[in-house]
């Protein structure tokens, strides 16, 4: 009996090992993209909040809130580019008084080029894109998180044809002053389309790094 017993260990030792074995290098892969993923998703907030910052700017309302909003994510940045001077000036802009903001607010809209677009760029996530099918390895909270970064993503880049399309229709030569008010007022909402795509993105990485999920 006890070698009958043994034999029937080994025989399910034998299949189970290659699904074993499986199971353990796709949790080494999945660990090792976890981890460059973080790394990508940290460097995407950044620059989103630099595009954000330009869009507001030029188009939208910088006040406290927005100061808040930004030092809150430029606090817990911690990748490659250097974080100090927006830390700093962060800091400085949220000692003004609603007065001095508003004056702020007013001069860097003075400062802008009238009748101007902004050179947006599509927003790539090549890490993630790549590895979709590994997405199946995660938990699912973080599964879903990602998928919903991807799809704001999407949108945000279809945002980036449509201001690029108003942008070049604006400054046809024949156009009416009509139809130039139109293409300007759908860039600059499309700008500021952008900004409520760009802005979720921005929180849902801050919740994915602030809860350390790449570690689960």
């Amino acid at each position: 009996v006890k070698n009958i017993i043994i034999l029937i260990f080994g025989w399910l030792l034998g299949l189970l090992a290659p699904a074993i074995v499986n199971a353990i290098r796709d949790q080494r892969e999945a660990n090792a993209v976890k981890t460059a993923l973080r790394s990508e998703l940290q460097e995407s907030q950044y620059r989103l909040l630099l595009v954000v910052y330009r869009i507001e700017s030029k188009f939208g309302t910088l006040d406290k809130d927005f100061f808040k909003w930004a030092q809150s994510f430029i606090n817990e940045y911690k990748g490659i580019n250097s974080k100090e001077t927006l830390v700093k000036g962060l800091g400085q802009l949220l000692k003004l008084d609603n007065a001095e903001v508003v004056a702020l607010d007013e001069y860097t809209k003075q400062q802008q080029k009238p009748n101007s677009g902004l050179e947006l760029k599509k927003h790539s996530l090549p890490l993630l894109e790549a590895n979709m099918l590994l997405l199946a390895k995660f938990n699912p909270i973080l599964r879903g998180q990602l998928l919903e970064i991807k799809t704001h993503a999407g949108f945000m880049n279809e945002i980036v044809d449509d201001a690029r399309y108003y942008f070049r229709l604006s400054f046809q030569s024949d156009i009416s002053l009509e139809n130039y008010k139109i293409a300007n007022t759908n860039m600059i909402n499309s700008y500021k389309t952008y900004v409520v795509q760009a802005k979720v993105i921005i929180r849902v990485i801050g919740e994915i790094l602030s809860k350390n999920k790449f570690l689960k």
